[in-house]
Protein backbone atom coordinates (compact mmCIF):
# COMPACT_ATOMS: atom_id res chain seq x y z
CA UNK A 1 0.00 0.00 0.00
CA UNK A 2 1.25 3.57 -1.08
CA UNK A 3 1.61 5.82 1.73
CA UNK A 4 -0.82 8.94 1.88
CA UNK A 5 0.70 12.02 0.35
CA UNK A 6 0.62 15.43 2.50
CA UNK A 7 -2.00 16.57 0.30
CA UNK A 8 -4.28 13.73 0.38
CA UNK A 9 -3.93 13.99 4.10
CA UNK A 10 -4.99 17.43 4.08
CA UNK A 11 -7.89 16.96 2.19
CA UNK A 12 -9.00 13.86 4.39
CA UNK A 13 -8.74 16.58 7.76
CA UNK A 14 -10.77 19.50 5.54
CA UNK A 15 -13.67 17.12 4.51
CA UNK A 16 -14.06 15.91 8.62
CA UNK A 17 -14.08 19.57 9.41
CA UNK A 18 -16.55 20.25 6.99
CA UNK A 19 -18.48 17.35 8.03
CA UNK A 20 -18.28 18.09 11.48
CA UNK A 21 -19.34 21.68 10.59
CA UNK A 22 -15.61 23.35 11.84
CA UNK A 23 -14.99 24.83 8.16
CA UNK A 24 -14.33 28.45 7.69
CA UNK A 25 -14.04 29.93 4.47
CA UNK A 26 -10.41 29.27 4.39
CA UNK A 27 -10.92 25.86 4.86
CA UNK A 28 -13.58 25.77 2.27
CA UNK A 29 -11.06 27.65 -0.44
CA UNK A 30 -8.31 25.19 0.31
CA UNK A 31 -11.12 22.16 0.09
CA UNK A 32 -11.95 23.69 -3.35
CA UNK A 33 -8.04 24.24 -4.52
CA UNK A 34 -7.04 20.30 -3.32
CA UNK A 35 -10.41 19.15 -5.38
CA UNK A 36 -8.21 20.56 -8.32
CA UNK A 37 -5.09 18.85 -7.71
CA UNK A 38 -5.59 15.31 -5.96
CA UNK A 39 -7.21 12.23 -7.83
CA UNK A 40 -10.25 11.02 -7.07
CA UNK A 41 -11.19 13.57 -4.86
CA UNK A 42 -14.44 14.62 -5.94
CA UNK A 43 -15.23 10.77 -5.71
CA UNK A 44 -13.98 11.03 -1.99
CA UNK A 45 -16.03 13.92 -0.78
CA UNK A 46 -19.09 12.60 -1.87
CA UNK A 47 -18.67 8.90 -0.48
CA UNK A 48 -17.66 11.00 3.13
CA UNK A 49 -21.06 12.98 3.15
CA UNK A 50 -23.02 10.35 1.82
CA UNK A 51 -21.82 7.65 4.17
CA UNK A 52 -21.68 10.45 7.28
CA UNK A 53 -25.55 11.01 6.88
CA UNK A 54 -27.03 7.35 6.38
CA UNK A 55 -24.66 6.66 9.60
CA UNK A 56 -26.34 9.62 11.20
CA UNK A 57 -30.04 7.65 10.56
CA UNK A 58 -31.52 10.79 9.95
CA UNK A 59 -31.55 10.22 6.19
CA UNK A 60 -31.52 7.11 4.43
CA UNK A 61 -30.28 6.69 0.57
CA UNK A 62 -33.03 7.67 -1.23
CA UNK A 63 -33.77 10.75 0.30
CA UNK A 64 -30.27 11.58 0.42
CA UNK A 65 -30.47 11.60 -3.64
CA UNK A 66 -33.56 13.62 -3.32
CA UNK A 67 -31.32 16.36 -1.62
CA UNK A 68 -28.77 16.18 -4.28
CA UNK A 69 -31.61 16.68 -6.66
CA UNK A 70 -33.25 19.36 -4.67
CA UNK A 71 -29.97 21.33 -5.29
CA UNK A 72 -29.09 20.93 -9.12
CA UNK A 73 -30.71 21.34 -12.16
CA UNK A 74 -31.66 18.93 -14.41
CA UNK A 75 -28.78 18.44 -16.33
CA UNK A 76 -26.57 18.11 -13.26
CA UNK A 77 -25.60 21.54 -13.02
CA UNK A 78 -26.27 24.01 -9.75
CA UNK A 79 -27.72 27.18 -10.44
CA UNK A 80 -26.11 30.00 -8.99
CA UNK A 81 -29.43 31.12 -6.75
CA UNK A 82 -29.21 27.61 -5.43
CA UNK A 83 -25.63 27.67 -4.74
CA UNK A 84 -25.16 31.29 -3.19
CA UNK A 85 -28.55 30.31 -0.98
CA UNK A 86 -27.09 26.94 0.21
CA UNK A 87 -24.21 28.59 0.87
CA UNK A 88 -25.09 30.95 3.45
CA UNK A 89 -27.58 27.93 5.19
CA UNK A 90 -24.11 26.39 5.91
CA UNK A 91 -22.01 29.88 7.23
CA UNK A 92 -25.12 30.29 9.59
CA UNK A 93 -25.55 26.49 10.06
CA UNK A 94 -21.98 26.12 11.16
CA UNK A 95 -21.76 29.35 13.24
CA UNK A 96 -24.76 28.14 15.33
CA UNK A 97 -23.82 24.31 15.45
CA UNK A 98 -20.01 23.49 15.46
CA UNK A 99 -20.81 20.10 16.52
CA UNK A 100 -21.58 16.94 13.95
CA UNK A 101 -23.21 19.15 11.15
CA UNK A 102 -25.49 16.43 9.54
CA UNK A 103 -26.66 14.30 13.04
CA UNK A 104 -27.87 17.48 14.62
CA UNK A 105 -29.96 19.15 11.77
CA UNK A 106 -31.17 16.36 9.89
CA UNK A 107 -32.77 17.61 6.42
CA UNK A 108 -31.72 21.11 6.36
CA UNK A 109 -28.01 20.92 7.58
CA UNK A 110 -27.52 17.91 5.23
CA UNK A 111 -29.19 19.70 2.35
CA UNK A 112 -26.81 22.94 3.26
CA UNK A 113 -24.09 20.81 3.21
CA UNK A 114 -24.60 18.65 0.29
CA UNK A 115 -25.18 22.30 -1.67
CA UNK A 116 -21.67 23.20 -0.28
CA UNK A 117 -20.50 19.96 -1.99
CA UNK A 118 -22.05 20.66 -5.31
CA UNK A 119 -20.68 24.31 -5.43
CA UNK A 120 -17.44 23.21 -4.68
CA UNK A 121 -17.62 20.32 -7.45
CA UNK A 122 -18.91 22.95 -9.99
CA UNK A 123 -16.02 24.83 -10.17
CA UNK A 124 -18.21 27.81 -9.59
CA UNK A 125 -16.43 29.35 -6.77
CA UNK A 126 -13.12 29.17 -8.94
CA UNK A 127 -14.86 31.19 -11.82
CA UNK A 128 -17.41 33.69 -10.45
CA UNK A 129 -17.03 36.88 -11.19
CA UNK A 130 -17.44 37.75 -7.27
CA UNK A 131 -13.50 35.79 -6.36
CA UNK A 132 -11.66 37.60 -4.25
CA UNK A 133 -8.50 38.97 -5.74
CA UNK A 134 -6.45 36.68 -3.69
CA UNK A 135 -8.02 33.85 -4.91
CA UNK A 136 -7.72 34.75 -8.91
CA UNK A 137 -4.04 35.22 -8.35
CA UNK A 138 -3.66 31.60 -6.13
CA UNK A 139 -5.44 30.46 -9.62
CA UNK A 140 -3.15 32.01 -11.90
CA UNK A 141 -0.26 30.18 -9.82
CA UNK A 142 -1.72 27.43 -10.44
CA UNK A 143 -2.24 27.74 -13.96
CA UNK A 144 1.06 28.63 -14.66
CA UNK A 145 2.82 25.66 -12.76
CA UNK A 146 1.21 23.30 -15.43
CA UNK A 147 4.01 22.16 -18.17
CA UNK A 148 2.49 24.95 -20.76
CA UNK A 149 4.94 28.09 -22.10
CA UNK A 150 3.38 31.32 -22.11
CA UNK A 151 4.67 33.69 -24.84
CA UNK A 152 4.60 37.49 -23.91
CA UNK A 153 5.74 40.22 -26.28
CA UNK A 154 7.12 43.09 -24.09
CA UNK A 155 6.92 46.64 -24.46
CA UNK A 156 8.55 49.03 -22.24
CA UNK A 157 8.83 52.99 -21.41
CA UNK A 158 11.45 55.20 -19.83
CA UNK A 159 11.01 58.66 -18.24
CA UNK A 160 14.30 59.05 -19.15
CA UNK A 161 17.51 57.47 -20.86
CA UNK A 162 18.82 56.25 -17.63
CA UNK A 163 22.47 56.52 -16.83
CA UNK A 164 23.45 52.90 -18.41
CA UNK A 165 22.45 54.57 -21.49
CA UNK A 166 21.69 50.94 -22.90
CA UNK A 167 19.32 51.34 -26.03
CA UNK A 168 16.91 48.98 -24.95
CA UNK A 169 15.65 46.56 -28.19
CA UNK A 170 11.93 46.95 -29.49
CA UNK A 171 11.25 43.55 -30.61
CA UNK A 172 11.13 41.47 -27.41
CA UNK A 173 9.35 37.75 -26.06
CA UNK A 174 9.53 36.33 -23.03
CA UNK A 175 8.37 32.71 -22.61
CA UNK A 176 7.86 31.11 -19.36
CA UNK A 177 7.11 28.54 -17.66
CA UNK A 178 5.93 28.68 -13.88
CA UNK A 179 9.16 30.29 -12.16
CA UNK A 180 11.41 30.06 -15.63
CA UNK A 181 11.75 31.90 -18.60
CA UNK A 182 13.65 32.53 -21.48
CA UNK A 183 14.04 35.63 -23.55
CA UNK A 184 14.09 36.53 -27.49
CA UNK A 185 15.37 39.90 -28.58
CA UNK A 186 15.96 41.83 -31.63
CA UNK A 187 17.92 44.44 -32.27
CA UNK A 188 20.85 45.20 -34.76
CA UNK A 189 21.78 41.49 -33.29
CA UNK A 190 19.47 38.74 -32.55
CA UNK A 191 20.26 36.92 -29.21
CA UNK A 192 18.64 35.08 -26.45
CA UNK A 193 19.34 35.01 -22.74
CA UNK A 194 17.89 33.69 -19.32
CA UNK A 195 18.67 32.89 -15.82
CA UNK A 196 19.57 29.73 -14.09
CA UNK A 197 18.42 28.63 -10.94
CA UNK A 198 21.85 30.50 -9.18
CA UNK A 199 20.92 33.78 -10.54
CA UNK A 200 23.54 33.49 -13.36
CA UNK A 201 22.69 35.02 -16.50
CA UNK A 202 23.28 33.48 -20.33
CA UNK A 203 23.77 34.69 -23.18
CA UNK A 204 24.10 33.45 -26.51
CA UNK A 205 26.91 35.13 -29.19
CA UNK A 206 25.55 33.94 -32.23
CA UNK A 207 24.71 30.16 -33.35
CA UNK A 208 27.38 28.89 -31.71
CA UNK A 209 28.80 30.40 -28.04
CA UNK A 210 27.25 31.64 -24.99
CA UNK A 211 28.62 33.25 -22.15
CA UNK A 212 27.65 33.11 -18.44
CA UNK A 213 27.69 36.08 -16.28
CA UNK A 214 27.81 35.47 -12.38
CA UNK A 215 25.63 36.73 -9.94
CA UNK A 216 28.19 38.65 -8.39
CA UNK A 217 29.73 39.85 -11.69
CA UNK A 218 26.77 41.32 -13.09
CA UNK A 219 27.04 45.01 -14.00
CA UNK A 220 24.55 47.51 -13.52
CA UNK A 221 23.76 47.82 -17.15
CA UNK A 222 22.67 44.05 -17.56
CA UNK A 223 20.93 43.69 -13.97
CA UNK A 224 19.04 46.79 -15.88
CA UNK A 225 17.54 44.69 -18.12
CA UNK A 226 17.32 41.41 -16.07
CA UNK A 227 14.87 43.96 -13.87
CA UNK A 228 12.97 44.86 -17.07
CA UNK A 229 12.50 41.64 -18.84
CA UNK A 230 12.66 39.04 -16.23
CA UNK A 231 9.54 37.00 -15.54
CA UNK A 232 9.68 34.60 -13.12
CA UNK A 233 6.04 34.45 -12.89
CA UNK A 234 5.14 32.31 -9.52
CA UNK A 235 7.88 34.05 -7.38
CA UNK A 236 6.39 37.36 -8.95
CA UNK A 237 2.35 36.22 -8.10
CA UNK A 238 3.42 34.67 -4.47
CA UNK A 239 5.32 38.35 -4.08
CA UNK A 240 2.48 40.10 -4.88
CA UNK A 241 0.38 37.90 -2.22
CA UNK A 242 2.27 38.38 0.74
CA UNK A 243 3.87 41.92 0.34
CA UNK A 244 1.24 44.09 -1.64
CA UNK A 245 -2.28 45.33 -1.21
CA UNK A 246 -4.52 43.89 -4.04
CA UNK A 247 -7.39 45.15 -4.83
CA UNK A 248 -9.88 44.72 -8.14
CA UNK A 249 -11.25 46.70 -10.38
CA UNK A 250 -13.23 47.15 -13.50
CA UNK A 251 -12.35 45.23 -17.05
CA UNK A 252 -13.90 43.28 -19.69
CA UNK A 253 -16.61 40.85 -19.02
CA UNK A 254 -14.21 38.09 -19.68
CA UNK A 255 -11.49 39.57 -17.29
CA UNK A 256 -10.92 39.79 -13.61
CA UNK A 257 -8.14 43.08 -13.65
CA UNK A 258 -6.23 42.98 -9.91
CA UNK A 259 -4.29 46.20 -8.91
CA UNK A 260 -0.91 45.33 -6.89
CA UNK A 261 0.28 48.18 -4.40
CA UNK A 262 3.02 47.64 -2.27
CA UNK A 263 2.56 46.94 1.68
CA UNK A 264 2.96 49.76 4.35
CA UNK A 265 6.71 48.19 5.16
CA UNK A 266 7.60 47.67 1.41
CA UNK A 267 7.24 50.98 -0.53
CA UNK A 268 11.29 51.25 -0.56
CA UNK A 269 10.65 48.41 -3.48
CA UNK A 270 11.28 49.90 -7.37
CA UNK A 271 8.11 47.99 -8.30
CA UNK A 272 5.31 50.74 -7.04
CA UNK A 273 2.63 48.66 -8.85
CA UNK A 274 1.36 45.91 -11.15
CA UNK A 275 -1.70 45.47 -12.99
CA UNK A 276 -2.57 41.85 -13.59
CA UNK A 277 -5.38 40.89 -16.13
CA UNK A 278 -6.35 37.43 -15.61
CA UNK A 279 -8.58 35.45 -18.44
CA UNK A 280 -11.75 34.53 -16.11
CA UNK A 281 -12.16 31.00 -18.20
CA UNK A 282 -8.38 29.87 -18.45
CA UNK A 283 -6.78 31.83 -15.29
CA UNK A 284 -3.87 32.32 -17.43
CA UNK A 285 -2.28 35.79 -17.51
CA UNK A 286 -3.15 37.89 -20.39
CA UNK A 287 -1.37 41.09 -19.69
CA UNK A 288 1.51 42.27 -17.21
CA UNK A 289 2.01 45.59 -16.56
CA UNK A 290 4.91 46.49 -14.11
CA UNK A 291 5.44 50.34 -12.95
CA UNK A 292 9.24 50.32 -11.36
CA UNK A 293 10.64 53.97 -10.08
CA UNK A 294 14.54 53.84 -9.05
CA UNK A 295 15.98 55.80 -6.05
CA UNK A 296 17.68 57.71 -9.01
CA UNK A 297 13.78 59.08 -9.83
CA UNK A 298 13.35 57.57 -13.29
CA UNK A 299 10.95 54.96 -14.37
CA UNK A 300 9.85 52.35 -16.47
CA UNK A 301 6.81 50.36 -17.09
CA UNK A 302 6.93 47.00 -18.36
CA UNK A 303 4.32 45.57 -20.63
CA UNK A 304 3.83 41.48 -20.69
CA UNK A 305 1.20 40.94 -23.37
CA UNK A 306 0.15 37.01 -24.37
CA UNK A 307 0.47 36.34 -27.92
CA UNK A 308 1.00 32.17 -27.94
CA UNK A 309 1.05 29.13 -25.68
CA UNK A 310 2.53 25.76 -25.92
CA UNK A 311 3.76 22.46 -24.76
CA UNK A 312 7.05 23.86 -23.41
CA UNK A 313 10.70 22.67 -25.09
CA UNK A 314 12.95 22.25 -22.09
CA UNK A 315 15.89 22.42 -23.71
CA UNK A 316 15.31 26.35 -24.24
CA UNK A 317 15.60 26.84 -21.27
CA UNK A 318 19.50 26.71 -21.21
CA UNK A 319 22.13 28.03 -23.43
CA UNK A 320 22.51 24.68 -24.95
CA UNK A 321 19.20 24.49 -26.46
CA UNK A 322 20.03 28.09 -28.57
CA UNK A 323 23.14 26.54 -30.11
CA UNK A 324 24.28 24.62 -32.89
CA UNK A 325 26.82 21.84 -33.10
CA UNK A 326 29.76 22.10 -32.65
CA UNK A 327 29.18 24.80 -29.47
CA UNK A 328 30.77 26.33 -26.72
CA UNK A 329 29.60 27.74 -23.21
CA UNK A 330 31.87 29.95 -22.02
CA UNK A 331 31.41 30.41 -17.96
CA UNK A 332 33.41 31.32 -15.05
CA UNK A 333 36.52 28.95 -15.92
CA UNK A 334 37.09 31.44 -18.83
CA UNK A 335 38.09 34.79 -17.03
CA UNK A 336 35.57 37.80 -16.42
CA UNK A 337 38.08 39.85 -18.90
CA UNK A 338 38.06 37.63 -21.60
CA UNK A 339 34.11 37.45 -21.60
CA UNK A 340 33.73 41.01 -21.54
CA UNK A 341 35.81 41.18 -24.67
CA UNK A 342 33.32 38.12 -25.96
CA UNK A 343 30.04 40.38 -25.52
CA UNK A 344 31.96 43.60 -26.46
CA UNK A 345 32.82 42.20 -29.77
CA UNK A 346 29.04 40.93 -30.41
CA UNK A 347 26.91 44.00 -28.83
CA UNK A 348 29.43 46.89 -29.16
CA UNK A 349 30.98 49.28 -26.73
CA UNK A 350 27.94 50.14 -24.99
CA UNK A 351 27.81 46.24 -23.69
CA UNK A 352 31.61 47.13 -21.83
CA UNK A 353 30.16 47.47 -18.43
CA UNK A 354 27.89 44.25 -18.36
CA UNK A 355 30.52 42.55 -16.26
CA UNK A 356 32.24 43.74 -13.51
CA UNK A 357 35.45 42.88 -13.33
CA UNK A 358 37.68 42.75 -10.49
CA UNK A 359 41.57 43.67 -11.20
CA UNK A 360 42.55 40.56 -9.62
CA UNK A 361 40.51 38.69 -11.91
CA UNK A 362 42.44 39.83 -15.10
CA UNK A 363 45.58 37.46 -16.83
CA UNK A 364 48.35 39.24 -16.92
CA UNK A 365 50.53 36.13 -19.49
Amino acid sequence: MNPEKPEEIRLRELIVDLIDGDSSVVDLDELHDLMDSVPDSVQKVVNHLMLDSLLSEELGYEPMKGVVDMVVDPLGSPTADTQFSAVGKFVMFAKNRPRRLLQASGWVAAAASIAVMVFLLSGQANQSANASPTRIVEAAIRIHSEPVERVYVVAVERSTSNENDMKLPMDVKVSTQGDRFWVEMRSVRRWSWGRDSRGAIWMTLGPRRAVVVEPEEIGIPLRYIGDLYTLNLETLLRNFLWNYRLTRTEGPADTDVIIAVPGRYRTERPLKKATIEVDRESKAIRRLVLNRTYPDGTSTVSTFTLVDSHLADESLYRPQGHLEEPYRVISRETDAVKRRELIVNWFGPQAERWINVAETNSNEN
